[in-house]
């Protein structure tokens, strides 16, 4: 979109004074820039909303787990130093099972964007959904072809976004990465954080351990909801 730096700093809160001044002036003349700047802020807020779900759940997980610690602690305790030889020695002999670290990370990223689709100037509504119920029930192969359509189409970089994590879903694993690499995402910090989080993720499956723990260390210093989740990751393979 023609003005989609300046929307992105608007989002940020990093706009100049005269550059606010012409935010004020588009939004009160440009009926375009208005909708836009609409759907951006309720994608950040659906974004945000779904990784604050997501902390609840590991801090539930958490408590759940504390609680369940009983008088036989002290015991097994007693009984993990005794085998902390062999455990030690056993785990650093380990070859690094990557398949099972992805496993265990990847997870589609949720469909926040449905039921915040634009109106008039995007691609045809009925399209977008016929993508994204194609997305939510798990028809990756023809999530990936509906939605790079959408993209070459109107250019949005969410349908991007959402084209690569389903390449990725299907197994496309080494496209899934170049959809996601070539995409320039300055224009969307938001889900920049959460590009970075994915392409590291394929490079693990890959097993690429370089290029992994480059996009895990992005992931790690933007101290957004995956930056612990990464820093596990980098303790594992590192």
């Amino acid at each position: 979109m023609k003005h989609s730096n300046l929307i992105a700093k608007y989002i940020q809160h990093k706009l100049t004074p005269e550059e606010q001044e012409e935010v004020k002036r588009l939004l009160e003349e440009d009926e375009d820039f208005k909708k836009e700047v609409s759907f951006q802020l309720t994608l950040q807020a659906a974004i945000k909303q779904e990784e604050g779900a997501e902390i609840k759940e590991y801090l539930k997980q958490v408590d759940k787990n504390e609680k369940s610690t009983n008088i036989f602690s002290v015991v097994w305790k007693v009984a993990a130093v005794l085998v902390l030889g062999v455990g030690l020695f056993w785990f650093f002999n380990q070859p690094l099972d990557y398949d099972k670290i992805y496993a265990e990370n990847f997870k589609p990223y949720p469909n926040v964007v449905v039921p915040t689709v634009r109106g008039d100037n995007t691609a045809d509504k009925s399209d977008v959904k016929k993508a994204f119920n194609a997305y939510d029930n798990r028809d990756y192969a023809n999530a990936a072809e509906a939605l790079k359509k959408l993209y070459i189409q109107d250019k949005e970089v969410y349908f991007n976004f959402y084209y690569g994590i389903s390449l990725m879903a299907d197994n496309q694993t080494t496209e899934a990465i170049k959809v996601l690499e070539n995409q320039n995402w300055e224009a969307s910090k938001i889900l920049q954080e959460q590009v970075d989080w994915y392409i590291a993720l394929g490079y693990l499956k890959l097993q690429d351990k370089t290029n992994a723990i480059t996009y895990l260390e992005k992931v790690k210093a933007g101290k957004a909801s995956r930056a612990a989740q990464a820093q596990k990751i980098l303790k594992a393979i590192k």
